[in-house]
């Protein structure tokens, strides 16, 4: 359901959470640690700074981080800056006019699923999902 694009950039974000102290990371040390190509993760992580999902400062001893306030955005914020807005309302087999008035074979099913997740990534902030991670 969700891009390679979202999955990385979900976990850079974990990775940075999981530090206890306010730390800068460079996409280089992310991307090896991450086993995430450099360029890729790159564009996320500025992609995601513009969005002021995660914050970064340039130049010389900057990098990416977060703030207290990062930590407490919900996980929606990082499907959608990725993947848009339209990500809770596709069909599971890709069919260009699946809709309630036309469904699919999975049409029914997949959409509590959908609406479930929503609810939850709505309601779950970066700082919640930490907690029930491999990461900690």
């Amino acid at each position: 359901m969700i891009s390679n694009s979202t999955k990385y950039a979900i976990r850079s974000i974990l990775y940075m959470a999981k530090s206890k102290e306010e730390k800068k990371f460079t996409v280089e040390e992310m991307a090896g640690i991450l086993d995430i190509p450099k360029p890729y993760l790159s564009k996320l992580l500025q992609q995601l700074s513009r969005s002021h999902i995660i914050s970064s400062i340039k130049g010389r001893g900057g990098g990416f981080y977060l703030t207290k306030e990062n930590l407490k955005r919900p996980l929606i914020d990082i499907v959608i800056c990725i993947e848009g807005h339209n990500i809770f309302n596709k069909c599971f087999l890709g069919l260009p006019r699946c809709s309630d008035d036309n469904p699919c074979l999975l049409h029914t099913e997949y959409k509590a699923f959908r609406q479930n997740l929503e609810k939850t990534m709505i309601n779950e902030s970066i700082e919640n999902l930490l907690k029930g991670t491999g990461f900690n």
